[in-house]
């Protein structure tokens, strides 16, 4: 079977201002449109419906002939035609087949959706629908981002900037190696996106999934769910009542869920990073963009605050997805409305990809005063080799006695180096480093970096061969 009459619609280049989610207006992307909207749901559904015609073709239940009229029929499916059907059915999936029978004739008519409950075109259209999304839409914008990360990470590498823990000056590392811990798990998210979209199920096991009708009419009921399935490219759930389990998709979407949290916390630091008093880096500001509509200075970061506005809308989906988990019996209805929200986390999360990437890929990155962030305590950020070293040496208080000095240097905005040679204790034992361990003291931000910029190149390397 080739179905070949059948393409995803065409969609609309320009936002319905008269929508009521901000998806349809303020986020609108035909691109993501394609996908996701409900004319994309209506489409899917109407694949499924050729896909059984020609599955009944091969199990000789009607002609080819006939599942040809079918899908040709299935292909000139309007969502306007099958809305204004709705109004008589009140069911979604019986105005459906009512349009393409009424396309497909009545002899072929006779043949739609032969067989079949409502779910076993559903549930499998979205098991479709959300593989095909997740494959088309949101791991080449994924994998967009990831090569913009690894290429940052490539670049600052070796450029020094202070760590942060608790808000507060840590120990060197550099730019490079903060970037590449949000390269390292946005990778591992997308890895785990494609592997559960690829596990998405289809079925064709009827009402309350033990194949009541089907087998009046084949021998085999297994290897018909299986052909039918398989023209869909998609494996069959081991399992189902009227629907597929819910549990593959709902992975899928906490999955979206966790990709979008990784996005908002690079895109927070991101933003914390051009605070003014930080001054890091800048989010790149275009010609005629404006701050705000009084105070002219301001340069927001308003992608960065996009982005992790957006995982909020993506978490309160989630909730509802695992909410959904529950159905009594062979099924119920309680989920009927909330589950058609589920396009809402993939358009959004293609949202931040989208977004997230363009501000990457433009960040202006202020070397100077990353160095004169890892100046201000004054060396006191040497406060952890110093009370190592004056253990190696035999103190028996070194913590204690580093942190003393770090808060005096702190406390009296002097070099934590002038601090030690005022004090006679701990001369004593600096007079016994050597020449390598005396710069860790007095230049922590060249001489005590760890290992930051190797293994930011060593996560790179791995991100630009996984993607490439």
């Amino acid at each position: 079977m080739s179905l070949k009459a059948f393409k995803l619609p065409t969609v609309s280049d320009k936002p319905f201002h008269d929508g009521i989610d901000p998806l349809d207006s303020r986020y609108y992307e035909p691109k993501i449109a394609k996908y996701l909207s409900e004319r994309a749901t209506i489409a899917y559904k109407a694949y499924c419906e050729a896909a059984l015609a020609h599955t009944l073709a091969d199990f000789k239940i009607c002609s080819t002939a006939d599942a040809a009229k079918i899908e040709a029929a299935a292909a000139k499916v309007t969502a306007e035609e099958v809305a204004e059907e709705e109004k008589t059915t009140k069911h979604d999936v019986k105005a459906l087949v009512n349009v393409i029978k009424k396309y497909a004739g009545r002899d072929a008519g006779r043949y739609v959706h032969f067989g079949a409950t409502s779910y076993d075109i559903v549930s499998t259209a979205t098991s479709l629908q959300f593989k095909t999304a997740a494959n088309e839409l949101i791991v080449p914008r994924a994998k967009q981002l990831l090569k913009t990360l690894v290429e940052l990470t490539e670049r600052y590498a070796d450029t020094p900037q202070i760590g942060r823990t608790h808000g507060q000056h840590a120990l060197p590392i550099t730019f490079g190696f903060a970037l590449s811990e949000y390269l390292d798990r946005l990778g591992a998210s997308l890895a785990g996106v494609e592997e559960l979209a690829n596990a998405l199920k289809g079925k064709f096991s009827g009402a309350t999934g033990s194949y009541n009708a089907i087998s009046v009419f084949v021998d085999d009921p297994f290897e018909f769910e299986k052909a039918f399935c398989a023209k869909l490219g998609l494996e069959v759930s081991k399992s189902s009542t009227q629907i597929v389990p819910p549990d593959n998709l709902v992975r899928l979407l906490d999955e979206l869920a966790i990709m979008a949290a990784i996005m908002a916390n690079l895109a927070t630091d991101m933003r914390h990073l051009q605070r003014t008093e930080i001054a890091e880096i800048r989010e790149k500001f275009k010609a005629g963009q404006t701050g705000s509509s009084t105070m002219a200075h301001k340069r927001n970061p308003i992608s960065f605050e996009n982005v992790a506005s957006l995982h909020k809308q993506v978490l309160a989906q989630q909730v509802n997805a695992n909410q959904n988990m529950v159905s009594e019996h062979q099924r119920d209805l309680t989920d009927s409305a909330s589950s058609r929200f589920y396009t809402v986390p993939v358009a959004t999360v293609a949202v931040m990809l989208e977004r997230l990437n363009s501000a990457m890929e433009k960040i202006e990155v202020d070397e100077k005063n990353m160095q004169l962030n890892l100046e201000m305590s004054g060396g006191a950020i040497a406060a952890e080799p110093l009370y190592l070293l004056l253990a190696k040496y035999g103190h028996t208080s070194a913590h204690e006695k580093s942190k003393d000095l770090a808060h005096k240097a702190l406390d009296s905005s002097k070099p934590l180096i002038e601090v030690i040679a005022a004090d006679a204790e701990a001369k004593s034992y600096w007079n016994k480093f050597t020449e390598s361990e005396k710069q860790i003291i007095t230049k922590p931000q060249k001489y005590y970096l760890g290992l930051a910029s190797q293994k930011a190149k060593l996560i790179a390397v791995n991100w630009h061969k996984q993607i490439n």
